[in-house]
């Protein structure tokens, strides 16, 4: 059984619990994707996912791997010493993709519509999520890393 088939039943619904929205054929522009498709379904799994790495790793990583000697070592070969920052940056990445993905997704309004005027998206995401999602996108961590001092220590 291939993966498609395994996820098709877990991804849709039958006709009688669907919302009347989803039995029509909205008219959608060329790049919006639909709120309730199997992409934005399967994307959606695999952000909560990086949400929850997230809040693991990010404090186990500040508790045990922000120290002198690991920032002399970052600072001498880059990212090639430590795969976790490699992670980390493809996860911000894949946030920054998200907030894109957001703007372009319909949404329903109070009249159970669904919306797909790109602007009108743009505005109910800019009403919603987008403050939050724009500060979990920020890479607090290379922040942290690009402001340390360059002062030398006195012993």
């Amino acid at each position: 059984m291939s993966l498609k088939q395994k996820l098709k039943p877990v991804l849709s619904l039958g006709a009688d619990v669907l919302p009347e929205y989803k039995l029509q054929a909205p008219r959608i522009h060329k790049w919006t994707i639909l709120h309730y498709s199997p992409f934005k379904a399967v994307w959606d799994w695999l952000i909560l996912l990086l949400v929850i790495h997230t809040a693991i790793f990010t404090p186990y990583s500040a508790a045990f791997l922000l120290n002198d000697q690991e920032e002399e070592k970052r600072l001498a070969c880059g990212y090639s010493c430590n795969p976790l920052a490699v992670v980390d940056l493809i996860v911000d990445i894949m946030f920054i993709i998200d907030i894109i993905i957001n703007f372009r997704t319909t949404y329903v309004n109070e009249n159970d519509e669904v919306v797909s005027h790109p602007a009108k998206i743009a505005i109910h995401y800019f009403k919603g999520w987008f403050l939050i999602d724009i500060v979990a996108a920020i890479p607090f961590d290379l922040l942290i890393f690009r402001s340390g001092s360059d002062e030398v220590k006195d012993e």
